[in-house]
Parts: structure tokens; C-alpha cells; sequence
């Protein structure tokens, strides 16, 4: 079939890879602010983020669409066919009936649409500059679509300010200082429309394994997503909720076959909190390296320091990752047998995504499989 794929590591045939580098990041609203709080809320500091405009460097631009480029190579490479969503014109102003903000490039396709066997799920944003982001691709969903995959959007929210549950940041923040933080962006009344937390999450939540899907729900939001997604896939899914980490798993869990997953914890609380099945997996705890590049006060990091274990699996043998982490990570995957294929990728912390994030697998000679 035109689009197959049930697990995150299966030989690899065909993937959209993100496009479009914008020279600006978008307003720091709640939305923008809530998303990227474990990465940003301590750079609050310098008063990047109170910026009414945040520039991308020219050269950080440049740099990363010359990656971009390179990595697609090694993709084609290796066989896979490589597909590219449409790159808007120009950010321009959007607005709904409840917010305006700015339009934003399709670059990391992972985020906001995941593939669940035949299946195409565009998931219900939660940050307001992305809502009509996967418009880019729908000249390929249609396009799968006609050749028999089904495609579904999830419930689709207002995102108004107090649709969000603040749990997550002001749980992890004991000085109270987040819940300030936020009180101070909110409306002091409710909009009219409010009808409390909305089903909100994104497809960089789940990792597909097979007939289990994990999914990293720390807020209500997500736990209204994790309901959606099960009655949605029914019966032959289990979806898993866990907390790991804020949102997206990512860059904190990536399985590269049955049994063998890499990790950025360094302790057992994390693996305790996964289900009974898995916590006898051998989890490899991704190496720390410090070489981020140089980069200026007023450069916002949206990315975390871990986000080098965003690897891109081929099959179950073979990784592509960071041309600086490969030295690194090779020497604890080889004893497994698995491959790293090196592939520059210099600014993943400013752009927030590396090859993981950069891609949506539409298909691998994968079948659906039990794991447990």
C-alpha cells in the first residue's frame, strides 16, 4: 500500500521531509510560551522571548537548509523516496474569531500528523502559529489519498487562553514563579466560547509500536487526546499514557527495534512509569556532549540539550544522527548491532527538531505486530 507503517523502525521506503526556514520565530503567546517551557523559560531572563519578533540568523538559515539538502541525499541513498510539502510564500498574518498570529513552515512533519498503519492523522495543535501548518502537505495526503489510505483529522480546538491546563509547568516549577508567569498572560475573564480544556496534543507525543502506542501525556489536554486516540483506533490498539516528559517523547524516547529503545534519563523512575511489558527492554541512556555550537545571547534555543537522540531509524540495524553525537553514540550501539550513519544537522536546538522530528515515515515493509 502507498502508505504502511505500524512502528518507528521497519526498512524504511518513503518519507516527507520538512521544508521552509523562516527568518523570524513567531509571536511569543501562551500558546508559543507553554509549548517550549522546559527549554525556554529560564532564557526568559534576557528578554528574548518578550521580543515582539525573534530573528533566525541568516547564516543558521542557510546552514540548515544546506543540511537539509545533505540529509535528503543520504535518504535517497538508501533508497528511500523522499517527498517535500509545499514551502508558503511568505509568513503572513492569520486569524480566527478568537486569535490572530502568524502563518509558520512546514518543517518538522512529525509533529503534527502521524501514520498509523494506512492511516493518515492530522492531531489537534496546540500552539496557534502551526494550526494551518499541515495545509503544506495536503498535495500529498490527497494524493494517498486517492491511492486508498484513509485520512482523519482529529476534533479540531479553539485554543482559546484558558483552553490549557497549566499542571505540568507549575508542578515542576515549586517557586510558584510559572503559574505567575502564565496568570499574567490569561485574560481575566474566560472568553465566551470557553468550555474548559480541550483535546489538544501532537503526533510527537506517540511512538508507534505496532499494536501499542505510547504516548507522553502530562496535562489534561493530553489525557482528552489519549481518550480520543483510543475509541478512535479501537480495538486493535492499545494507547499507553505515560509521562516522561512535557510533550513531545522524541527527544527523551526513541525505540530503535523491539526490546532496544534510546533514552537521555539516567535513572529508573522513568523506565518505572513506562508499562510493566516494557520496563525489561535494555534502554540505552543517549551519551551528553557539549558541542552546540557558539551561539549569541539573544539566539533563542527552542530545542533541548538531548535532542541528538532524535535519530531517524532505516531498519532495525541502521540510525542516521549527528554527525558531532556519532563518536559518541556508535561505540554503545555497536554492541547491539546498529549502525549510525553521521549527517550534519548544526542548528537542531534553534530550528527545535532534528531527523526524527524532520520527517513523517508514509511507509515501511512493516505489518502490524504484537511486541509484548
Amino acid at each position: 500500500m502507498v502508505v504502511n507503517s505500524h512502528n518507528e523502525w521497519d526498512t524504511l521506503e518513503e518519507v516527507i521531509l520538512g521544508d521552509g526556514f523562516p527568518s523570524t520565530l513567531p509571536a511569543a503567546d501562551i500558546t508559543f510560551k507553554l509549548f517550549f517551557h522546559d527549554n525556554i523559560y529560564e532564557q526568559d531572563s534576557n528578554g528574548v522571548i518578550n521580543k515582539e519578533r525573534v530573528t533566525i540568523k541568516k547564516q543558521y538559515i542557510e546552514e540548515m537548509a544546506e543540511d537539509l539538502e545533505a540529509f535528503s541525499q543520504v535518504l535517497k541513498d538508501f533508497g528511500v523516496i523522499v517527498r517535500r510539502p509545499k514551502v508558503p510564500p511568505a509568513v503572513v498574518p492569520i486569524r480566527t474569531p478568537y486569535w490572530r498570529t502568524t502563518n509558520f513552515h512546514c518543517l518538522n512533519v512529525r509533529d503534527l500528523t502521524m501514520i498509523v498503519g494506512n492511516e493518515i492523522i492530522e492531531t489537534p495543535v496546540d500552539e496557534r502559529y502551526r494550526y494551518y501548518e499541515t495545509d503544506y502537505m495536503k498535495h500529498l495526503f490527497y494524493e494517498y489519498f486517492k491511492h486508498g489510505a484513509k485520512w482523519t483529522c482529529a476534533p479540531r480546538p479553539l485554543i482559546l487562553d484558558h483552553s490549557f491546563d497549566l499542571e505540568y509547568v507549575c508542578k515542576h516549577d515549586p517557586s510558584g514563579k510559572a503559574q505567575e508567569w502564565y496568570d499574567n498572560m490569561l485574560n481575566s475573564e474566560a472568553h465566551p466560547m470557553d468550555y474548559g480544556f480541550e483535546i489538544m496534543f501532537d503526533a510527537a507525543n506517540c511512538m508507534r509500536l505496532g499494536e501499542d502506542i505510547l504516548m507522553n501525556v502530562s496535562r489534561e489536554n493530553h489525557r482528552l487526546g489519549a481518550d480520543w486516540l483510543q475509541r478512535h483506533l479501537g480495538n486493535d490498539y492499545i494507547v499507553w499514557p505515560v509521562e516522561l516528559t512535557d510533550t513531545h517523547i522524541d527527544s527523551t524516547f526513541i525505540p530503535l527495534r523491539p526490546g532496544l529503545a534510546l533514552v537521555e534519563w539516567k535513572n529508573e523512575l522513568k523506565e518505572k512509569a513506562l508499562p510493566e511489558w516494557m520496563q525489561k527492554w535494555d534502554f540505552i541512556v543517549a551519551p551528553e556532549r557539549g558541542e552546540f555550537g557558539d551561539y549569541d545571547k539573544d539566539d533563542l534555543l527552542l530545542a533541548s540539550k538531548s535532542i541528538d537522540i532524535n535519530v531517524l531509524s532505516l531498519d532495525q540495524n541502521t540510525v542516521i544522527c549527528h554527525d558531532r553525537f556519532y563518536k559518541h553514540l556508535q561505540p554503545l550501539l555497536k554492541p547491539y548491532k546498529v549502525e549510525c550513519i553521521p549527517c550534519s544537522l548544526r542548528h537542531s536546538r534553534i530550528f527545535s527538531g532534528a531527523f526524527h522530528c524532520l520527517t513523517l515515515d508514509i511507509r515501511r515493509k512493516s505489518k502490524l505486530e504484537d511486541y509484548k
